[in-house]
C-alpha cells in the first residue's frame, strides 16, 4: 500500500515540473577574409564537436534540450553575400527556442582599422595573425532575445615539432579550429561572460605533403637563433655558432686571358665549352664563413659566367649563370672540403605538396581538407647542389622559393631545413651524428649567392 502511494505522489510531482524547452540552431553563418579556413566546417568530426558543445552549453546555462541536428552551416565566400543574408525563424512553435551563430575570420590589420577596443585588447589583436569573431543570438519561442553576445579570439602560432611548409593564409589545424570555435561558443553563450577578447596560442599549421611528413618521428626540431650574420643553435648536445662573412669575387678568366693559375683543368674546360671566352668574364663568387666555436674558417667559391650581353633584369639574375659540372668549391683554409655542381629549376614528378589539405606537420591523422577542390602542387627545385663532401656524396635541394631545403648524404635524407635567407629551424634524422659535416652542409646550403 505504501509503495502505491509513493508512486502516485511521484507522478503528481512530475506534473508540477515544467517541460524542458527545446532549442534548434537556425543558422551558422561563416566567412573568412583569408579564404580557406571555414572549409573545416564541412568536416564531420568538427560538426560533431560543435554539436556536442552546444548541447552542453545550452543545457547548462538555459536548461534547454538540444537535438542532435544536422547543423545548418552557410559558408559565404564574399562579404557582400554575407550582408544580404537576414535572420529567419524556421518554425513558430512557442516551446522551441532559436539559436543563430556567426563565425567570421578577419585580417588583424583590416580589423584594427575599424575597431574601438581597450588598449589591452588592442595590443592582443595587433600582434595576432588572425582574428575570429563568434556571435550568438538566442531567442525564446516568442522570438524575444534572451542572449546576444559577440566575442573575439586573437590567434597566433607557436612552434611545435612539426615540419613542412606553412600557409600564409591558414593559421589553425582542424583540431585547433574546432577548439577555437568551442572556446568562442563557451564565452558567447555564458550570460555571465565578461571577456571580450581571448588570446589563443595555437600550434603551427602546415600544408600536407607526400615526402616530408613522418621524418619528425623520434627526433625533435632544432631552433636557430639568428644574430646579425650568425646562427646560434644546439646540435647533438653542443652549442654551435656559425657566421656568414663578406660576399666578394675573384677573377678566373677575363677577356681571353686566364687570371687564376690555380683553376682546375675541369673548370678551364667548362669555361671554354661555353664558347664565350672572348666576350664573357668568368669569376668566382666568394663567400667567407666561419665555425666560431671550432675556430674554422671556410670559403665557398661559385664559378660564374658574366655575360656583357645578358638580358638579366636584376643583379640577382646577372650573377646566377653558374658554370655546369662539379667546379664549385668549399675550402677550409687551403684544403678542399667539398666540390659540387649547381642545377636550377629541376622538377620531381613524385613529390607533391597539397594546397587543399593541412596538417600539424607530424602525423597523417591530422590531415584535413580546406578546399572542395584538389590542389596538388608538384615540387620544382629552385636549385639542386650535387657533389662530394669529405669523400661522401651529398645533395642539397632547395624548393618553395628557397623556404625549404632537403639535405641528403649518400642518397639518404639526413636533414630538412626551414628558412629562406637563413636557417630558422631544422630536423636531422635520428642516426646521423656527424656535427661537423652537418654544419658544413648548412653553410653551403645558405651561402648568399644561391638566393
Amino acid at each position: 500500500m505504501k509503495r502505491l502511494i509513493y508512486i502516485c505522489l511521484l507522478l503528481l510531482a512530475g506534473f508540477k515540473v515544467p517541460a524542458q524547452n527545446k532549442v534548434i540552431v537556425e543558422s551558422i553563418r561563416s566567412f573568412s577574409m583569408f579564404g580557406p579556413t571555414m572549409n573545416y566546417l564541412e568536416d564531420t568530426s568538427v560538426r560533431s564537436s560543435i554539436n556536442a558543445k552546444l548541447s552542453i552549453l545550452l543545457n547548462k546555462y538555459y536548461n534547454l534540450s538540444f537535438s542532435n541536428q544536422s547543423l545548418p552551416i552557410e559558408n559565404y565566400t564574399s562579404s557582400e553575400a554575407l550582408k544580404k543574408n537576414t535572420i529567419k525563424f524556421s518554425i513558430s512553435d512557442t516551446s522551441t527556442w532559436h539559436l543563430f551563430v556567426e563565425i567570421y575570420e578577419y585580417d588583424p590589420i583590416s580589423f584594427c582599422a575599424g575597431s574601438t577596443f581597450e588598449s589591452s585588447d588592442s595590443a592582443i589583436i595587433s600582434r595576432a595573425s588572425s582574428i575570429f569573431q563568434i556571435s550568438c543570438i538566442l531567442t525564446s519561442g516568442l522570438q524575444q532575445i534572451i542572449n546576444n553576445q559577440t566575442v573575439f579570439t586573437a590567434i597566433s602560432n607557436t612552434e611545435t615539432n612539426g615540419i613542412g611548409i606553412r600557409p600564409k593564409n591558414i593559421f589553425l589545424t582542424k583540431k585547433s579550429f574546432a577548439s577555437v570555435v568551442q572556446v568562442g561558443l563557451q564565452m558567447a553563450l555564458n550570460p555571465d561572460n565578461e571577456t571580450l577578447v581571448a588570446d589563443i596560442k595555437a600550434p603551427a599549421v602546415y600544408y600536407a605533403d607526400n615526402f616530408m611528413m613522418g621524418y619528425i618521428t623520434n627526433t625533435s626540431k632544432i631552433l636557430v637563433n639568428p644574430i646579425k650574420d650568425s646562427w646560434s643553435f644546439s646540435l647533438l648536445g653542443n652549442q654551435e655558432l656559425l657566421r656568414m662573412g663578406e660576399q666578394l669575387f675573384d677573377e678566373i678568366w677575363v677577356k681571353r686571358k686566364l687570371v687564376d693559375s690555380s683553376a682546375s683543368e675541369l673548370l678551364i674546360k667548362k669555361i671554354k665549352e661555353t664558347g664565350n671566352t672572348a666576350s664573357s668574364d668568368f669569376i668566382y663568387l666568394r663567400q667567407e664563413c666561419r665555425d666560431v666555436y671550432q675556430d674554422k674558417n671556410y670559403t665557398i667559391k661559385i664559378a660564374t659566367e658574366i655575360d656583357p650581353y645578358s638580358t638579366a633584369s636584376s643583379e640577382k639574375e646577372f650573377f646566377s649563370n653558374y658554370l655546369s659540372s662539379e667546379v664549385h668549391l668549399m675550402l677550409e683554409g687551403k684544403d678542399t672540403v667539398s666540390i659540387f655542381s649547381i642545377t636550377k629549376h629541376k622538377g620531381d614528378p613524385y613529390k607533391r605538396i597539397y594546397l587543399d589539405e593541412t596538417t600539424n606537420g607530424i602525423d597523417s591523422s591530422s590531415i584535413a581538407k580546406v578546399s572542395k577542390k584538389e590542389f596538388p602542387f608538384q615540387v620544382t627545385y629552385d636549385y639542386q647542389l650535387t657533389g662530394k663532401i669529405r669523400g661522401e656524396r651529398f645533395t642539397i635541394r632547395s624548393f618553395w622559393n628557397h623556404e625549404m631545403k632537403e639535405i641528403y648524404l649518400n642518397n639518404r635524407l639526413i636533414a630538412i631545413v626551414k628558412g629562406k635567407t637563413d636557417p630558422e629551424n631544422f630536423i636531422i634524422t635520428k642516426d646521423f651524428t656527424d656535427a661537423t659535416m652537418m654544419k658544413e652542409l648548412l653553410l653551403i646550403a645558405y651561402n648568399k649567392f644561391l638566393l
